[in-house]
């Protein structure tokens, strides 16, 4: 049996085990999101004639289901997922649900990403983003490791160095690049650049060509930079994130709003339910920009407290991958682990002005019930997944596994 680090036991000394040490983080968030949410709508559900808590009894709902869910995923025998018959039922059932929101959807905010049944928004894109790490983190554990290449240096033979690395990505690409491109016609580049991006970078942890892996996101680069320049509606995004001020009346307002929000805070923030954003100021409060509001009213120290918990939590999540000794354990865990950081990072750099205002919600504080059900699902299947490790440890059943040289030099 593995004797625990300094690491785990001074981790230990704070929880007495993984379960305590995400969900204490997941409810405090919540929570604080939660009383935050009400705050930010509670004028916009009296000005909509819905009652004072018409937005925060609908994420509470969305809460109580993502935590049933959570329950009955934590049951499941995820090692079903790597069964190729179950995962081509998951890619078809993405792949429909996102064919039908191009077809059939509804256009909000110029976007065509939801399928509304009734009360319910169902957003296909969510859920890809999950399916994409499934998918590549099954490929992974079962494909030969990338080793001694043919072609060495694109110099010698440019076109055998890159169909060699190409022919070996693809199969694990396949779902997550047919998922980017249905994302892009809504359009969606933020939920985009995670279906395929993550996956991509799993790949590259995993032990891929550095120097093709870097290469292949300066490609990247460059043509979304083409894209965006051809399209009129992208250009515009560009220049007015560049410079939102000019813009301020049209396509850079809420980036404005977002900033003036952020930089009214201060240290301890104007206290809660004192902001002024949420009065038809800021587009999208309590989703896309709800941590503008958190921002607002709690200031710097509040802001840091969730920053804290949250990257607390993916630590753990990350720790569960880097441990794990089957392949599918550790890509899935480390998979989940890195689109929670992304998304925090795309979110946070959209309010900010760092990067283009993308979308992407908040993990754990927007509002939003694709959002917290894709999150309470890829929770759960870590916790799954750190539990069975464990029992397979306690019996010395589990498979060795040799990690990937890049994973293990995290560890």
């Amino acid at each position: 049996m593995e004797t625990p680090n300094k690491g785990d036991s001074r981790w230990g000394s704070l929880f007495k085990n993984d379960l305590q040490g995400m969900l204490l983080p997941i409810l405090l968030i919540t929570i604080i999101g939660s009383v935050n949410i009400f705050s930010a709508t509670y004028i916009s559900s009296i000005y909509e004639n819905t009652g004072l808590l018409g937005y925060f009894s609908k994420h509470i709902g969305f809460l109580f289901l993502s935590m049933a869910i959570g329950v009955i995923l934590y049951r499941y025998d995820y090692r079903q997922l790597q069964k190729p018959h179950m995962l081509q039922r998951i890619m078809i059932a993405t792949l429909i649900g996102m064919v039908l929101v191009l077809v059939a959807g509804s256009v909000i905010n110029g976007a065509r990403r939801w399928i509304v049944i009734g009360p319910v928004s169902i957003q296909p894109s969510e859920f890809a983003k999950l399916a994409a790490i499934i998918w590549t983190s099954a490929k992974l554990s079962t494909m030969r490791k990338w080793g001694k290449s043919r072609y060495n240096s694109p110099l010698t033979n440019l076109q055998g160095y890159v169909s060699e690395r190409v022919g070996y990505m693809l199969p694990m690409l396949v779902w997550p690049i047919i998922f980017a491109v249905l994302t892009i016609l809504q359009p969606d580049m933020g939920t985009t650049v995670l279906i395929f991006g993550f996956s991509f970078i799993l790949i590259y942890l995993a032990g891929f060509d550095g120097r093709f892996f870097g290469g292949a996101f300066a490609v990247a680069g460059v043509i979304g930079f083409i894209a965006a320049r051809m399209s009129p509606y992208r250009w515009e995004r560009i220049q007015s994130w560049f410079d939102p001020w000019p813009h301020a009346q049209d396509m850079g307002y809420q980036t404005v709003q977002g900033l003036l929000a952020v930089g009214s805070g201060g240290i301890l923030g104007e206290g809660f339910m004192q902001g002024t954003s949420k009065y038809f100021y800021l587009p999208e409060a309590h989703t896309d920009f709800v941590f503008s509001i958190v921002i607002e009213e709690l200031g710097f120290v509040g802001a840091s407290l969730i920053l804290a918990l949250l990257f607390f939590l993916i630590l753990r999540i990350i720790l569960v991958g880097i441990r794990a000794r089957d392949p599918f354990n550790s890509m899935m865990a480390i998979g989940i682990g890195g689109m929670l950081l992304t998304q925090t990072f795309i979110n946070i750099g959209g309010i900010s002005g760092l990067i283009p205002s993308t979308g992407v919600t908040f993990p754990f504080l927007s509002q939003g019930g694709n959002s917290l059900w894709v999150l309470s699902i890829a929770v759960a299947l870590v916790l799954n997944i750190d539990a069975s490790e464990k029992r397979a440890l306690a019996t010395q059943e589990a498979p060795s596994y040799e990690k990937p040289q890049k994973i293990q030099s995290y560890y």
